[in-house]
């Protein structure tokens, strides 16, 4: 029986980067079995959700219902599927799961990073004007003190913050 929920893990991980017709109805599928989906698929603790977050499967994510608990539930980092897409530049799914859940903009993970916060350290300038247009505080502080202008700065992401010329 193990064996068979490894291959099916297997499936999920190949069908979240796929992106094919198949990869949506074997999602459905493997949320219903699976509890909604909300139990971790990999040792990082990810779900499906994480998963198809960071592949950037809007398709997929467009067709599954997508419950609160699905949408709250965190990795070993505390990084939640938007956390995810905020790091991999995944715009195209942050908004669907911000459309489900406005709020998922202001969840912190462990080091109480923000998914803008994320998208700032990796320079993902389209996620970032999407989680800020949801209403992402800018302003708000990593557990060790340091702001999202902090992390820009720090990778040499300058084109972040658009310097407006008098």
């Amino acid at each position: 029986m193990e064996s068979s929920g490894l291959s099916h893990r297997s499936k999920a991980y190949q069908f979240a980067s796929e992106k094919t017709p198949e990869s949506s109805s074997f999602f459905c599928d493997f949320l219903r079995e699976n509890m909604n989906g909300a139990i971790s698929i990999d040792n990082r603790g990810d779900t499906v959700l994480h998963l198809l977050a960071i592949h950037g499967n809007v398709d997929v994510m467009e067709s599954l219902v997508l419950t609160n608990e699905l949408l709250m539930k965190k990795n070993m980092n505390g990084n939640t599927a938007l956390h995810e897409a905020a790091r991999f530049g995944q715009a195209g799914v942050a908004k669907i799961m911000l459309r489900k859940k406005q709020y998922l903009v202001m969840e912190q993970n462990e080091s109480r990073e923000t998914p803008l916060y994320l998208a700032a350290a990796y320079g993902k300038r389209e996620v970032f004007q999407v989680l800020e247009s949801f209403g992402s505080d800018c302003l708000t502080r990593r557990r060790d003190g340091r702001t999202i202008l902090h992390a820009a700065v720090e990778g040499e992401r300058y084109c972040m913050f658009p310097i407006p010329i008098f």
